[in-house]
């Protein structure tokens, strides 16, 4: 893995540039309702530096930092979604799925480390875990983001990393009507497709400015082709013995379970909206009805050529300095070539409807309560399909290598693929999961103001937390999966009926990497193929007249390919919590410096039960002459299991105006993530394949993981745009988890069994560099430039392996603002880091270096009309993984640049 990232070439450039990518903004309230958040500094990206202006002057003014992004920011950004908004902030990288911002990692530490909320509120999520999705809400439903660093005892508890803070917009925020549309066209050129989009935005006000209503609504669409070449992980430390005579020519080496290229075609569609209510009932109470609804369907068909690799199968091989396996030779008609059809859609549908009451009892007491239900499920179920074809190869000796450091492996004697006429069925499934959250809740809010010197106000609340995740899996029971299948004694034959066939066009496949590639392959309709496989003419090609006979039977006792439920892989949890917290608020002068700052206690007890079901491996039964067997499962039997916890969570804030232009802040705070409800399920996933058994279960006993936050930072404020500012942080981490695999027995086979456990200790250490300028010193036009950059820098240590990981991050915008016209190229950039140290076959993942180019324009043709155009990925950069060294390819990915040109209109 590439850990040397040259940071002080990275640093340098950074601090030369002048620049920051988040301009400094202050803000008091976590919301528009809630008055129980004081003194807190916020970081706004606005985009006019007329907010930047207002943002510096107030951050003077703040103890604690969070960072922000305002909603006139974000359509200028070429940003598909909030995150890919957030990753401009500093300490804060993004993962893509099909090449958009999906996950965000703050200050070295995942999704599942960042509390997500909507208007203050528990937002549900559609994954198996915490972290949330943000492709599913648009930049243009939400007014603005805040994220909170670092802890405050009046914040909801839960994430180590962050509090994320996603604000709607609200009827009256605004005065009297408002109006504003966009349509814009996208381009993908890796699809060669074009797309609309469309986002709109209604509010209004009525009875003397005192009720408000307001509705926003967006439709998105891109059509999108995924390239990848990859493998699931390495099998590590093996011998390899190529003429079985039972001494090893070549011994702990390490080659892949598999090798595949495939490619996706998919169509992401998602319709989106908010609806709210506003009505000041009187001078002193505000009452707040809001909802947001959101529905993303991604359809992908993916096809792909793959070659399976096991130890006893090759008869040649050479490894290079790092035992790696970088050529071998399969004995004839061990390996068959195979062809894999296989549909991964995602049909996630978000909902929150919220109640917010906001009082002002007198000068001194002000009340706020707030409740919400959210719910988020992806039901795919039996949609997702999964079928392989093949090549017997009954006479080939498969060759692979990659020599030289080539990227991609070059294959020799896989066969004529343009011949569709011999493609063998082979296993055939339907699968997928129903993922349903639902997040309930109600905190209540007291703020009391004191006339005192130093005390000057105090805070105090509590909340009530209901959240309940199910996972129900379903598959096509594995006997009929496999029919068709040669490994199971079910000789087959004939073929896939050539109409049937069709040659899938590769050509171009990750152009200008090293190594090989293939153009051409064979792939097919699944469903279609389904059809023919289950008549009559399809049946007759099993050869033995009884196997044909049970095919039959099993196929009508299940009604064709269709799913039953995995109740051993299913299950769900339910986790109540109920928390409470005091806050006191303080300011004074130190000589004649002035300070402010608080100091709270947050106290959380949470009740966890974990329900599913138990059904484990009682027999396997042997085949005779192949080497597989079939699996006997036990019959279902229900379990639960329930457990509890409670924590006390103290929090400091301390700012120190040590000159007038500049500050210090220090915070000190202990913080918690709670296991991520996937790895608390008392699931088990089973795997027989004989190359690569393994078991993976939930643990319903995880701890949560618990860190103590130390911060510190400088800003200098040159004048009312321009500054600099640095942080310092340390994280001591207990309870961390870790996906441990041992090798367990079961009825006589060798299973690497993985469940996650508490495990370790450690340490995060890191900085951060903002620094920005503007020239408006400059002649016209010239003084519309502008450059912002920043700079982090994260060290993680485990005690658990003696592990140490460094990550580094930066961000360089240079824009211009002047008249109508307004210009912004953007580049992020995150260094390799390590993903997992205890992946797929128990192997570290890592990931590559990865920077990409963004740009957008606009231009006022009126007070209210313009034009704008975006790219994203303008170089079309691909992701990298691999495991330990970068010749262990992983996964390479490509997944194009995107254009848009589009129009807004405000009224």
């Amino acid at each position: 893995m590439n850990n040397n990232f040259k940071r002080n070439k990275i640093a340098l450039a950074v601090i030369s540039t002048l620049a920051l990518n988040s301009s400094l903004l202050i803000a008091e309230e976590l919301n528009p309702e809630d008055s129980t958040l004081e003194d807190i500094e916020i970081i706004r990206v606005t985009g006019y530096i007329s907010s930047q202006k207002r943002a510096l002057q107030d951050k003077r003014n703040a103890s604690s930092i969070i960072d922000s992004i305002a909603s006139e920011d974000l359509g200028k950004f070429p940003d598909q979604n909030i995150s890919e908004s957030l990753q401009r902030i500093p300490g804060i990288t993004i993962s893509r799925k099909g090449g958009e911002g999906q996950f965000i990692t703050v200050r070295g530490m995942g999704p599942e480390h960042s509390t997500v909320l909507l208007n203050g509120r528990v937002l549900a999520t559609e994954n198996e875990g915490r972290e949330f999705s943000f492709d599913i809400i648009p930049s243009e439903l939400i007014s603005s983001v805040d994220v909170y660093k670092t802890p405050t005892a009046s914040l909801q508890d839960g994430g180590i990393a962050s509090t994320v803070n996603l604000k709607t917009a609200r009827p009256l925020d605004y005065d009297g009507f408002k109006g504003a549309v966009s349509v814009k066209a996208l381009y993908d050129d890796s699809s060669e497709k074009t797309t609309p989009q469309f986002s709109g935005l209604l509010s209004d006000t009525f009875y003397d400015g005192t009720v408000g209503l307001l509705g926003s609504l967006n439709y998105y669409k891109r059509e999108f082709r995924t390239e990848r070449s990859f493998t699931d992980g390495y099998e590590a430390h093996r011998d390899l013995d190529f003429d079985n005579d039972g001494i090893a020519e070549l011994t702990d080496v390490s080659f892949p379970s598999y090798y595949t290229q495939d490619v996706d075609q998919s169509v992401r569609e998602r319709v989106s909206g908010t609806i709210a209510l506003q009505w000041q009932a009187t001078d002193n109470l505000l009452l707040t009805l809001d909802s947001l609804y959101s529905k993303l369907d991604v359809n992908s068909d993916s096809h792909g050529i793959a070659w399976w690799v096991g130890d006893s199968m090759v008869t040649d091989a050479t490894v290079d300095e790092n035992n790696t396996v970088n050529y071998f030779k399969s004995a004839a008609g061990a390996r068959p070539t195979e062809f894999v059809s296989f549909s991964r859609p995602r049909f996630a549908e978000t909902k929150q409807i919220g109640f917010n009451a906001d009082w002002v009892v007198n000068e001194q007491l002000s009340l706020v309560f707030d409740t919400s239900y959210s719910k988020s499920t992806d039901k795919v179920a039996g949609n997702q399909s999964y079928f392989v074809g093949y090549f017997e190869n009954p006479d080939r000796e498969i060759t692979m290598n990659k020599y030289d450091g080539d990227t991609l492996p070059t294959y020799s004697n896989i066969g004529d693929l343009t011949d569709l006429s011999t493609v063998k069925p082979g296993w055939f499934t339907y699968e997928g999961r129903d993922i349903t959250d639902e997040a309930s809740q109600a905190t209540f809010d007291a703020n009391y103001e004191l006339n005192s010197d130093i005390l000057t106000s105090v805070q105090a609340g509590v909340s009530y937390s209901r959240r309940e995740k199910s996972k129900d899996v379903a598959k096509t029971p594995d006997n009929i999966s496999c029919i068709y299948c040669s490994w199971t004694g079910h000789e087959y034959d004939g073929f896939m009926p050539e109409s049937l066939v069709s040659g899938f066009d590769g050509n171009g496949f990750l152009s200008g990497e090293s190594g090989g590639s293939i153009g051409a392959w064979p792939t097919w309709d699944n469903d279609e193929l389904v059809d023919f496989m289950l008549s009559d003419a399809g049946l007759a090609g099993i050869r033995d007249p009884e196997q044909r006979a049970q095919a039959i039977a099993d196929i009508q006792a299940n009604g064709g390919f269709g799913v039953q439920p995995k109740l051993g892989q299913s299950g769900s949890v339910l986790e109540q919590t109920l928390s409470a917290y005091f806050l006191a608020n303080f300011e004074g002068e130190l000589g004649e410096l002035p300070w402010s700052g608080n100091l709270g206690l947050r106290y959380s007890k949470t009740d966890i039960t974990s329900s599913g079901t138990s059904q484990v491996i009682e027999s396997f039964e042997e085949i005779d002459g192949v080497n597989e067997v079939l699996v006997n499962f036990s019959d279902p039997v229900a379990i639960s299991e329930s457990g509890d916890y409670d924590i006390w969570l103290p929090t400091s804030n301390f700012k120190l105006n040590i000159q007038d232009d500049l500050v210090m802040r220090l915070a000190a705070g202990k913080t918690i993530t709670r296991p991520t409800l996937s790895n608390l399920l008392l699931d088990r996933n089973y795997n027989t394949r004989p190359t690569e058994r393994n078991v993976s279960s939930g643990n319903p006993g995880l701890k949560p993981m618990t860190a103590w936050n130390y911060d510190i930072s400088f800003s200098w404020y040159m004048d009312d745009v321009s500054y600099v500012s640095a942080a310092i942080f340390h994280k001591d981490l207990t309870d961390k988890w870790e996906r441990k695999t041992q090798t367990i027995q079961i009825e006589g086979y060798d299973f690497l069994s993985t469940r996650p456990e508490n495990v370790s200790k450690g340490e995060i250490d890191g900085f951060e560099l903002a620094f920005q300028y503007t020239f408006n010193h400059l002649p016209a036009p010239f003084d519309g430039l502008g450059l912002q950059t920043n700079y982090t820098d994260v060290t993680e240590t485990t005690d658990e392996e003696d592990f140490e990981s460094k990550s580094q991050s930066a961000n360089l915008v240079a824009f211009y603002e002047k008249g109508p016209l307004q210009a912004r190229i953007s580049y992020n950039y995150r260094d390799g880091y390590t993903e997992s140290l205890n992946a797929n076959r128990g192997q570290p993942k890592m990931i590559s270096d990865y920077g990409q180019w963004d740009a957008s324009a606009s231009y006022d043709l009126t007070d209210n009309f313009s034009l704008f155009v975006e790219a994203i990925n303008i170089t079309n950069e691909r992701t990298k993984s691999f495991s330990i060294y970068e010749e262990r390819l992983i996964e390479l990915k490509d997944t194009g640049s995107r254009f848009t040109l589009g129009a807004r209109y405000n009224f």
